[in-house]
This record gives structure tokens, sequence and C-alpha cells, in this order.
């Protein structure tokens, strides 16, 4: 069962949307398809993310620190999964 789902307007910049383009064809894919299977895996991270502010507020001083520590550990892997997605790929094609 598929899971429902709402259209969007997206602007990206034209060479961005190309390059999306034509990895969907490439891969027999929607650009939908394409767009999501990008953003997915940071699904959880971001969840997890946009829980804190309610569960810090709960915490005690010392679980605040270790939160907040854990929560810029998050960050550190989102944003080097994104980094390094161009890596990735590019190891894929060589």
């Amino acid at each position: 069962m598929q899971k429902p789902t709402h259209r969007i307007n997206l602007n990206l910049e034209v060479e961005t949307l190309e390059v999306i383009d034509a990895f969907a064809k490439l891969n027999n894919r929607s650009r939908t398809y394409v767009i999501e299977s990008f953003i997915k895996p940071a699904l959880p991270a971001l969840r997890e993310l946009l829980a804190m502010p309610e569960k810090l507020t709960a915490m005690s001083d010392a679980d605040r620190l270790a939160a907040l520590a854990k929560l810029s550990n998050i960050e550190e892997k989102t944003t080097n999964a994104t980094r390094s997605m161009p890596e990735h790929l590019e190891g894929v094609t060589k």
C-alpha cells in the first residue's frame, strides 16, 4: 500500500534539474523518485532533530548537555553524508 503524498512546487536551479532528470532517465525512474531517494536517508536524523527542543526543556542540565552533544553529532553526520554524496557517486562511476 502506498503512503499518501502531496504535490509541491519546488524551485531548483536549471543545472540541478538537468542533472536530476538525466540521472532519473539513466535509471528509468521519475524525477520524484530520484529526489526522494536522496532525501529519505536523512529523515530519521531530521525527525530526531525536530523532536529535540521539546525534549531539551524537560531534561536536567547534565542530560541537556549530553543531548546537545548528540545533536551536534547528528548535525555532523547529516552534513557529512550530504557532502560525501558527490564523492560517493563519483566512486560509483569509476
